[in-house]
């Protein structure tokens, strides 16, 4: 089984962000998707997330192409 990791915040999901899963889901059996924290994007990046993680985490998960979500 081949397994592909993507990394995103996915705040604001648009159709960029689907075509992006989808694409990656092409590239192997599995498909990871690491979706930043709010913690991570506060203190990294300074910048506050529209949808809080949880929230995004969600919106991901019901992507089709999409097997995993982690932090």
């Amino acid at each position: 089984m081949k397994k592909v990791i993507t990394y995103g915040t996915y705040d604001l999901f648009h159709e960029g962000h689907y075509k992006l899963l989808q694409r990656a889901k092409a590239l192997g059996d599995y498909l990871i998707v690491a979706i930043s924290t709010d913690e991570f994007n506060w203190n990294a990046k300074h910048k506050k997330c529209y949808f809080t993680y949880e929230q995004r985490k969600q919106l991901v998960e019901a992507i089709r192409y999409v097997d995993l979500v982690i932090p």
